[in-house]
């Protein structure tokens, strides 16, 4: 166990170091660099491997060996740290004001399908120039009007789904997600181009999935030069990609356009109508290519992520009955509580992200130990939520820890945190409170297979359930 783990949190977080100075006989004290942060001497292919066969596994067992702070090889990165302490967490997130690129972090492998506009993306100014303009779309109160359309959106397609045999929650979860994206944030109206972007959208998201794998896995030097040369060869991955992105752009480019000129614009509460009215400190809107980025950053920061996060939901309430029959009877009595404590802990149990890392631009002390320039910095909610320190009886599903008011705030962590916390992420919880009342009114969940937990599986950005939540359903 390392040295500093016992040490005060609020030094630790400060990255004070037991290895600043030696004494020597005649020798004025020296400064002496704080090391590397402990990790395994395996082949960084190897640890990716075992890393994406098993995030879970490899993040507990190399917590369990290192302690709070530890390396990780990752193919294409010169090094990746996790921290696993609410203090270090929050000096991590600090570093987005100065040091820290969570922008760069995900520019390889994002930008592709979100572009060169998005928030995931940028960093600095620009980054921030966008966050205000689309801040103006995401207030809490604001958000709350979406709720009763979101509601009947999950409603219309909880009555399709099939009773008295198996199949799995997360696809049908996808579907009510899009559905949302495509009316509550695109506000479309029009009934063809729904059809077509419905159609569009999971297609180019699935092949985005692709392409990811292959710019992680590329040295982005390399990747940047074979990128373009690889979306002329017909039948690659990157062709394919590429086809769909210019169909869906069509699209989007024409349904902006649409709408400046639209004589009720200003009465349209969908949020690509708010955020063409947005306006930057100095009067400028927002340009069709920054608007056709913001929608396909809203797609891809909300609709698998929720879609996942809802699945969850399921997976954990139809292996519990108790906390079940608790919701069941608290949404009857019109108490909304407990609903919120489940969708803090399906969160908590299961975060939908692995880690929310940063590329620094210069080192880092840690609790003892320097993080270098150019390597990555991430917080693990995999670990953190685990934390017995943070969460008594971590692997317990127990959504009454979040209904007192002592519930850890810093050490959870499902949407990350300091300025860069997401942006959608009361969107996001406004959604999971809308749909899981749907469907617990109208059907009634059991475990389809296994009863043991589904483990999570990386899906793209995600960590999915393995079976996708499979459930046999039963009108309520």
């Amino acid at each position: 166990m390392p040295q500093t783990r016992n040490d005060d949190r609020v030094a630790r977080a400060a990255g004070e170091s037991p290895h600043r100075t030696v004494d020597s006989p005649g020798v004025a004290r020296r400064a002496e660099p704080p090391p590397l942060p402990p990790g395994s001497r395996l082949p960084s292919a190897l640890q990716t491997a075992l890393w994406l066969r098993d995030p879970v596994g490899v993040l507990v067992r190399y917590g369990r060996r290192y302690g709070d702070i530890f390396r990780i090889g990752v193919v294409g990165v010169p090094g990746f740290v996790y921290v696993v302490d609410p203090a270090l967490a929050n000096r991590v997130f600090v570093t987005d004001r100065d040091i820290g690129r969570a922008g760069e972090a995900r520019e390889g492998f994002l930008e592709p399908l979100v572009g060169s506009h998005s928030l995931l993306t940028l960093d600095g100014e620009e980054w921030m120039r966008q966050r205000k303009l689309l801040g103006s779309a995401f207030h809490g109160k604001r958000i709350e009007r979406y709720r009763d359309e979101i509601a009947a959106i999950a409603a219309d397609h909880v009555r399709r789904w099939p009773v008295g045999e198996p199949f799995a929650l997360r696809p049908r979860m996808q579907a009510i997600t899009l559905e949302v994206i495509l009316r509550v944030v695109f506000g479309l109206r029009d009934v063809e181009r729904v059809e077509r972007l419905r159609e569009l959208l999971p297609r180019l998201t699935g092949a985005g999935e692709s392409v990811n794998a292959l710019a992680f896995l590329v040295p982005p030097p390399i990747w940047t030069r074979i990128e373009a040369l690889l979306a002329r060869v017909p039948g690659t991955p990157m062709a394919r990609f590429a086809a769909l992105r210019k169909a869906t752009d069509e699209l989007l480019y024409a349904e902006i356009s649409r709408r400046r000129t639209d004589p009720d614009l200003a009465d349209r509460i969908d949020i690509l109508s708010v955020l063409l009215g947005a306006r930057d400190e100095n009067g400028h809107g927002m340009t069709d290519a920054e608007l056709r980025d913001a929608l396909m950053t809203l797609l891809v920061a909300g609709h698998e992520t929720t879609a996942t996060a809802l699945s969850w939901a399921f997976e954990r309430l139809v292996r519990h009955p108790r906390v079940t029959e608790r919701l069941r009877g608290s949404l009857a009595e019109g108490d909304e509580g407990y609903l919120d404590a489940v969708v803090k802990e399906t969160l908590r149990t299961r975060p939908i992200v692995p880690d929310m890392p940063r590329v620094l631009t210069e080192p880092l002390d840690l609790d003892g130990y320097r993080v270098p320039a150019g390597w990555w910095v991430s917080p693990s909610p995999l670990l953190l939520h685990r934390s017995a320190d943070e969460f008594p009886e971590p692997k317990e599903f127990r959504p009454e820890r979040f209904l007192t008011e002592d519930a850890p705030s810093q050490a959870w962590i499902p949407f990350g945190g300091g300025r860069r916390q997401c942006l959608g992420s009361h969107f996001a919880l406004l959604e999971m409170r809308a749909v899981i009342p749907e469907v617990l009114g109208r059907l009634r969940l059991r475990v389809a297979d296994d009863p043991a937990p589904e483990a999570p599986r990386v899906r793209n950005v995600t960590l999915a359930p393995v079976h996708d939540a499979r459930v046999i359903a039963k009108p309520a």
